[in-house]
C-alpha cells in the first residue's frame, strides 16, 4: 500500500474543476516518491474524489450574519477540518453513512494543499520531515508585531492552512475540539486560520526558544512564500515575484484581488 496521500478540499464555486486537475498535475510532475490523490469535495466527478459530509453546511455564513457584516463566508475553509476525522474515525471506528466516503482514503502520511498554490521543487520534502509534530505554514512575511498587537481582533494571524503535513492519528484532539464546542467556534473565528492559531500554535513563545511547546510545528523560514505578500519579512517583501528556489507558492490574498486568474495566468 502506498503510505503518502496528498489531499485537497474543493467546495462551492470559486475554483473550477481544471484547478484541482492542475494540482494534481503539479504534484506528479513535483513528487519522485509514490503518492495517493484525494479530492474532498461536495460534488463527485473523478474517480479521486471523496464526497464531504454535509453536517456542517447549517453553520454557513453564521459569523458574518451575527457581525452584520457583508463580508463573504469562509465555511468553505473550514471544511479542510472535515480532513483530520481521517485520523478521529481511524481510532474510534465510528464512521456513519454521511462519512463512508472517507473509508476509501488510503495511506498514513498526509499532506493537504490548497487549490492556489504553485509547486515549484520536490515534494519529497515534506514527506520526510520529522514528524514528531504535525506541521502548518508560518506566514514569515507577517510583521510578529502586528500580529501580536492584532491579536484578539483576529487580523494579520500568522498561522496559514494552505499546506498542512501530518500523520495519520496526530490531529485527532483537533477534530474532537471542534466538534465539541463547533457552535461556538464557527460564531467566534471568522477563518480556519484564526481559529488554529489562537488554540493550536503559540506565537508568543517564537521569541523565546519555546516553540517546540506549540502543538503545531511550522515551515521554515523560506520553504513556502506568498504571492502577493512576500516572502521573510523585512528582508524580502517583493510582491507578485515568483521564486523558483523555494517550494511553494501561495496565492492567499485579500477578497478585492481576483487572485484566481492571476493565478491561472502564470500556470
Amino acid at each position: 500500500m502506498i503510505e503518502n496521500t496528498i489531499l485537497c478540499v474543493k467546495w462551492g464555486d470559486k475554483y473550477g474543476r481544471e484547478y484541482v486537475e492542475k494540482l494534481k498535475q503539479q504534484c506528479e510532475d513535483n513528487c519522485s516518491v509514490p503518492f495517493n490523490f484525494y479530492c474532498l469535495t461536495d460534488k463527485k466527478e473523478k474517480d479521486y474524489d471523496v464526497l464531504l459530509p454535509s453536517a456542517w453546511d447549517k453553520y454557513e455564513g453564521l459569523h458574518s450574519r451575527f457581525r452584520n457584516k457583508q463580508a463573504p463566508s469562509n465555511m468553505w475553509a473550514y471544511r479542510k477540518l472535515y480532513m483530520f476525522q481521517l485520523d478521529y474515525y481511524k481510532a474510534t471506528g465510528g464512521w456513519d453513512e454521511s462519512e463512508r466516503d472517507f473509508k476509501s482514503i488510503q495511506g498514513d502520511n498526509f499532506l493537504y494543499f490548497d487549490l492556489d498554490v504553485i509547486i515549484h521543487q520536490d515534494l519529497k520534502y515534506f514527506f520526510d520531515l520529522d514528524m514528531t509534530q504535525p506541521w502548518i505554514v508560518r506566514g514569515w512575511w507577517n510583521d510578529m508585531n502586528d500580529c501580536r498587537k492584532n491579536y484578539a481582533a483576529m487580523y494579520s494571524t500568522p498561522i496559514n492552512s494552505s499546506v498542512i503535513r501530518w500523520n495519520r492519528g496526530q490531529l485527532v484532539d483537533v477534530f474532537k475540539h471542534m466538534c465539541k464546542n463547533i457552535d461556538v467556534l464557527f460564531f467566534t473565528y471568522p477563518t480556519i486560520d484564526n481559529y488554529l492559531n489562537h488554540f493550536w500554535y503559540n506565537m508568543w513563545y517564537e521569541d523565546s526558544g519555546r516553540q517546540d511547546e506549540s502543538f503545531f510545528n511550522v515551515f521554515k523560514k523560506g520553504i513556502i512564500y506568498s504571492y502577493y505578500k512576500g516572502n521573510i519579512f523585512p528582508s524580502d517583501m517583493e510582491e507578485k515575484k515568483l521564486r523558483l528556489n523555494r517550494k511553494i507558492c501561495l496565492f492567499n490574498n485579500s477578497a478585492d484581488t481576483n487572485d484566481v486568474e492571476e493565478l491561472k495566468s502564470l500556470w
